[in-house]
């Protein structure tokens, strides 16, 4: 399988997930994202690849971002979990802690080599 048709079989599996993370049937998917119910099944089954315009509707009705849905791993579990530790937190309180994180993973980069 070559790289785009592994991207579009990742991306598939993505919305699918995410729609069903989301307790969304495909027709609430379709309706949210003002697309068709057949569109919905065909690009979740890889029958069909869409357009930019669908693909970023269906981001957009999932609540999610177009990087995130072409990951292979679910990035969303880390994200639900950063956003429900910082809830309480301040704006200047939030952005430190993003500072914080940032400066983590650019450090550790020399580590895991």
């Amino acid at each position: 399988m070559g790289n785009t048709e592994e991207l579009y079989v990742v991306i598939a599996d993505n919305i699918r997930k995410e729609r069903k993370r989301r307790y969304f049937s495909q027709g609430e998917l379709a309706e949210r994202a003002d697309i068709s119910v057949d569109t919905v099944k065909s690009v979740e089954n890889g029958r069909r690849a869409m357009s930019l315009d669908t693909y970023l509707k269906i981001v957009q009705a999932l609540g999610t971002t177009p990087v995130a849905l072409m990951n292979k791993e679910n990035p969303e579990r880390y994200t639900d979990r950063f956003a429900y530790m910082i809830k309480n937190c301040s704006r200047n309180e939030v952005e430190f802690i993003l500072y914080m994180v940032e400066q983590i993973v650019k450090g550790q980069a020399c580590y895991l080599k």
